[in-house]
This record gives structure tokens, sequence and C-alpha cells, in this order.
């Protein structure tokens, strides 16, 4: 098993100067503790003193901080994303992290987003599937035309090449049949949303795995994943819980649980979305010795070899606490026995 980290993308106590500071050093962090990665989600329009909203731009930055460590979106809205100008950003990443780079994408999802940047949302799942074959061209480095429904590019070659040939590791997040069925056509690796429960995935990593026994492609499957480590899962529930849940409870909000693979989430009060509720199968907290454990199940129950881990949200805990929980990690999980 392999771990990544989600970086947080806010802080509900200060700006985003300071933020990226503490970025710096969690990835620091990370890095000595043998993460494979550090990950950054997109998000726009946040509340209060704003949040990180260019995640390519920032993982540049953190690359130069821990340069021992790969680089990541987890992810991308692909549709908000014009391919040529996200094939360069990809290209000039991968070269300035000496290959460090995993390109994650999806969809997207809030329609407020969509409209900031003028594209349907609607036909996000259509741009997607053009935005990957222009992305495809575009790392070839060879001369291309795409005509296609929703997106047009002249004659253009794009140099230079991705340093990682033929191109940089693409992962793709989704949860719908088409979803599944496009990250086993033309992801590396799917990526699963953190709203889901381990049940619910591995019933999708099922479906997954059907598709790429049709395409012919080898299944690799990823887990984001809330996580927290303490002396026992009591104490991180305690202690961490109440900020992963506050981050779960606005994905409730704004519909990312889905009532097709959530049926429990419609119909209930906002003070029914509890942690006893919404934390098995989704939360990973513990000592060492419990992560180890639910880490393993969780495994063997989706087929998962990789695990994308959020520590930190725009509550809490501070930045002082999770540096030393990402050192406890590293000793307690990844080097662990």
């Amino acid at each position: 098993m392999r771990f990544g980290l989600v970086l947080p993308i806010a802080r509900a106590d200060g700006g985003v100067t300071g933020l990226l500071s503490e970025l710096a050093a969690e990835a620091r962090a990370a890095e000595r503790a043998g993460f494979d990665a550090i990950l950054l989600p997109e998000f726009h329009q946040a509340r209060g003193a704003g949040a990180v909203v260019s995640p390519l731009l920032v993982l540049a930055h953190l690359a130069a901080h821990a340069p021992g460590i790969r680089v990541g979106t987890a992810v991308l809205a692909g549709p908000l994303h014009h391919p040529v100008r996200l094939a360069e950003d990809a290209i000039m990443l991968d070269h300035l992290t000496g290959g460090r780079l995993v390109l994650g994408l999806g969809i997207g999802h809030q329609e407020i987003d969509f409209a900031a940047f003028g594209v349907p949302h609607d036909r996000r799942a259509e741009v997607l599937e053009e935005m990957l074959d222009v992305l495809d061209a575009a790392f070839s480095g060879k001369p291309f035309v795409h005509e296609g429904r929703h997106l047009r590019v002249e004659s253009v070659g794009i140099t230079p090449r991705p340093l990682t040939l033929p191109r940089p590791e693409i992962w793709i997040g989704a949860h719908s049949p088409s979803g599944l069925d496009r990250a086993a056509r033309r992801a590396d690796r799917w990526i699963a949303d953190p709203q889901r429960d381990v049940a619910t995935i591995a019933r999708l990593a099922g479906e997954y795995r059907a598709r790429c026994a049709e395409h012919g492609t080898a299944p690799r499957i990823a887990l984001f994943r809330e996580a927290w480590i303490a002396d026992d899962r009591a104490r991180a529930a305690r202690e961490w819980g109440p900020h992963a849940l506050a981050v779960h409870r606005l994905y409730w909000h704004v519909g990312a649980y889905r009532p097709r693979l959530e049926p429990w989430s419609t119909g209930i009060a906002r003070d029914e979305f509890t942690l006893d509720r919404v934390a098995p199968g989704r939360f990973l907290m513990g000592s060492g010795a419990e992560i180890r454990a639910e880490a393993a199940a969780w495994a063997e129950e989706t087929g998962a070899d990789y695990l994308a881990l959020r520590f930190r949200h725009p509550g809490g805990p501070p930045h002082e606490a999770v540096v030393e929980a990402l050192a406890r990690f590293g000793e307690e999980v990844i080097a662990g026995p």
C-alpha cells in the first residue's frame, strides 16, 4: 500500500499567504514520513479569506520545497480547463519536477463554477472525453487538429514533449457507470470519491474491473479518505472528527452525497448527519495499529493499493498538530511493523 497526502485548500482562521507557507512545511513533513505524493483538489469561490485556486501553480511551488515526493491533482475539474493550456502547464510541471507529476481529472460538480468559467455544466462528461483526446495529441509532440462537438483545435504541435513518456500519469475520479468506463479506458488509475464508503466503493470497483477487462487495461484503484492518527480511535474522533465531519456536511449540502449511492442521505436533518453515521468506511482514524488493520481490510475489500489521505481541513487541526501527525503516521503506519 502506498500513501498520498491530500493537502487542504483553505483555512478558516487566516488568508492564503500563511496557508501556502504551511503547505510547504506539510509537504516536507510528508516527504520525510515516506508519503508517495502530495495532492491538491480544485476548488473555486470559497467564502471568507479565499482558498488555493490554481493547483498546478501551487504544486510547482511545493515541489521545490519537497524535491523527493510526487505532486498531483486530486482532482481537477477538467472541463474548466482548456486542454492545450492544461497540456502545456502539465508538461512544464513534469519537467520542473523531474517526472514527478500525477494529473488527476474529473468532470467537476459545482454549477456555480461552470457558470464562472462560461462552460456548460450539462455537457461536462462529453467535454472531458474530448479533453482527453486533445491531451493525448498534445503530449505526442506531433501536429494535430481536433474537430469535436465541444472543442476545436487548429493544426498545432505542442512542444516540448513531456519528460515522462508517453505522458504524465493520469488518474480519473468517477462514480457513475460512464465515468468508471472512462477511467478503465483512459486512466492509469481510478481514484474513488471521499463521499463513497468502502462498501459502496467495493461494488463500484467490481464495475471498474469489469470495464478494464473489456478494454484490456490493468485496474489500479486509489481511495481518497480522511485520516488522523492518535492514541486511539476515540481520541481521534473527539479531537479531529468534528473537522472532517464539517467538510462532509458541506459535501452533503451541495449534493455530493448521491441518493443512488447513499440513499440514507436524503430526507435527513443536519443534526442527523453525524460522525457515527459518516465515519465508517470513510474516516481512517485511530492508533497506528488500528489504522494499519483498517487500511488492510479496505484494501482487501476494494482491491485498492493506494490511499490518498487528507489530515487537515479548513477548521483544523492546526498546522503544528498536522506536522506531528504526519511524522507519527510515517513511523507507525508507513514504516510500521
